[in-house]
This record gives structure tokens, sequence and C-alpha cells, in this order.
């Protein structure tokens, strides 16, 4: 999730030209399947509380990824299918731009820009070995490494501004940044938030660091940088509901948020409940023969008719004359 060709070209001055030579960049979001339902999109070029770019993609139930499949700048969505990505370079429905297979249908998958080419591509992890790829297609993994913990939950970004994305590990509420695709000792170790909100990484500011912002229901809190205290901005956006999204929507070098939403899920259909057993204190006995003048309510010999019938016996009483499983409709009416 870069703006990579976009930040060279508006930084100036000697200091600045250092930093953009030595490749700060934007960096990319939380890096993870976005998760969620649905295949409507709302996403947000500033931090205001209506989305401007508004479009249908891919079916309701697909995996989705947001990334910089191209280079342009400008993040998109990739849908998953097994092991099959579909990737698409618009902000709008449609055929997907590139279809690549890699992987296992099983895998889980990050995206980044591993090599500071302004592409994102995948990293498949199988517990705490990850399989890195620079390009968008199948084949072998350009680097293989082990970091972390089976268990550990994973962010992806761009932690000292050198332009490559690395991994992040949380634990509760403390986060262990490596700045380096390499085992070892994290590089930097912060406390922030509270262990169970709902953290989404991003370069809000477009400095080239990825940093946090904290959800707690629709409301965002958004910090430039990982020193805790007071957030930077404060926004309401969208529904309790929604699942967030992180990208660069208009190639401004800064990430802002979008919303994936669709209809609830379809509730299963109950399953068919069996019919209420007759009331057993009106059945009559299976003998003697009884006629329907010897019964003292139609739901006496109803009952009995069913009780006899589901038993195996059948009309026991030939209260059933025109076979309609109604007993005694003409003598009751």
């Amino acid at each position: 999730m870069r703006a990579k060709n976009l930040r060279r070209a508006l930084v100036t001055g000697a200091v600045v030209a250092a930093v953009a030579a030595a490749g700060a960049q934007p960096a990319s979001a939380k890096g993870a399947e976005i998760g969620g339902y649905g295949n409507e999109y709302y996403l947000n070029d500033s931090w205001s509380g209506s989305a401007n770019r508004v479009f249908v993609y891919g079916r309701t139930d697909d995996r989705v990824y947001v990334g910089d499949w191209n280079a342009d700048n400008v993040d998109t969505l990739a849908v998953r299918r097994g092991s099959t990505y579909y990737f698409t370079n618009r902000q709008s429905g449609g055929s997907a731009d590139n279809v690549v297979v890699y992987g296992r249908a099983g895998d889980t998958v990050l995206m980044g820009d591993w090599d500071d080419d302004g592409v994102d591509t995948p990293a498949v992890r199988r517990g705490n070995v990850y399989h890195i790829k620079n390009s968008l297609a199948g084949g072998a993994a350009d680097q293989v490494l082990v970091y972390g913990r089976a268990g550990d939950t994973v962010v992806v970004g761009d932690w000292d501004g050198d332009g490559r994305d690395t991994l992040g590990v949380r634990r509760g509420s403390t986060y262990y940044f490596k700045n380096s695709l390499a085992g070892g000792n994290a590089d930097r170790t912060v406390v922030y938030g509270r262990a169970t909100d709902a953290v989404f990484i991003g370069d809000w500011n477009g400095d080239g660091v990825d940093t946090p912002t904290v959800r707690r229901g629709s409301t965002y809190y958004v910090s430039d940088d990982f020193s805790g205290g007071q957030a930077d901005r404060t926004i309401a956006y969208g529904r309790v509901t929604d699942t967030t999204l992180v990208g660069d929507w208009n190639g401004d070098a800064a990430d802002t948020l979008g919303v994936r939403r669709g209809a609830p899920k379809p509730a299963p259909k109950p399953a068919p409940q069996p019919a209420p057993a007759p009331d057993s204190s009106l059945v009559r006995p299976r003998t003697p023969d009884l006629d329907c003048p010897q019964f003292s309510s139609w739901a006496e010999a109803q009952a009995t008719f069913d009780h006899w019938r589901a038993a195996g016996y059948g009309d026991v009483h030939r209260l059933d004359a025109d076979n309609d499983l109604v007993a005694c409709e003409s003598y009751f009416g």
C-alpha cells in the first residue's frame, strides 16, 4: 500500500530529498484478510463521516485484501477464492486485472510491499513460518523466515519509514515490531491501547511510518505515533456492524478508512418440527370398537384416531370414512 512515486515527486529540499532517497514511503495497512461479509464498499478519501467512493465488487462471501497491485500509488481490492487471487486495479466492479494461483487453499495470507518496489504481494503464514513472495505470480517463495510464535496475532507495516513492509506481533496490548524480514528479537516494543481493542495500522499523515488506529464501536481513535496518550484525531464512521478497510484510496500518500458492508447473512431455515403428539388424556382404548357417537367430543375422536394411526394400527375405529385424516367430521360438523 504505497504512494512511492507520488511521494518522491512531492518532496523537495536537501533534507527531505535525503529521506526520499532512503525510501521513506507511506506504508501498508493491516495486511491481513479484512474479514466481514458483503460486496458493497464505502471508501473515504478524507477524515469525514461520509464515503466519497462507493462501489460493488465480487461476491458477498469473498475473502478480501487491500493493496496496491500495480504500483500506481492507489489501493484497490483483491478477492481470494481458495488458492486463487483476483486482483483489480480499479475501485469499481468488473473483471479482475490479474488472476494468480498461489499457496494452499487453507493458508493464512498477509499482503505487503516486502521489497520497496511499490507493489503489494503475498506472504503465506504457516504457524510462525512466513513464505514471502515479491511478485504477483505463482511459484516458490522468494524468502522464508521464522518469526514469533505460532499463535501470535500479526500486523504488517513500515515501522521505520524505509519503504519496506515488515512484520509486527501483537500480544494483548504489547506490540513487537521488526524492521527487517528476519527472525530474532524485535527492534521495538510498544504498549498501546487495551488488550481488547480492534486495532488497524496505516500511515495516517503521509510521513512514511505506519501507526495505529483503535476502533471502539463505530468510533476511530487515530494516532500518528505509538507514544500512547490522546489520539491525534477522532472520527465516527460507518456502522458498528461494518468491517473496516484501510488504504490510500486517492494516491495522496496518506491512508484513510473504508468499510465493507452487505445484507446480513440469511438466517438458516429452522428444521421442520414434528407434529405435536395427541393429548394422551383424550385417547380411548383400541378395543372395544367405538363409533363416533360414543366419543364425548371431536377432540377426543381425533386424538384417538391420531394416536392409534401413529402407533401403526391404522383407523381401528373406522372414524375417517373419506380418508382425509379428519375423524368424525360429518358427525361433529
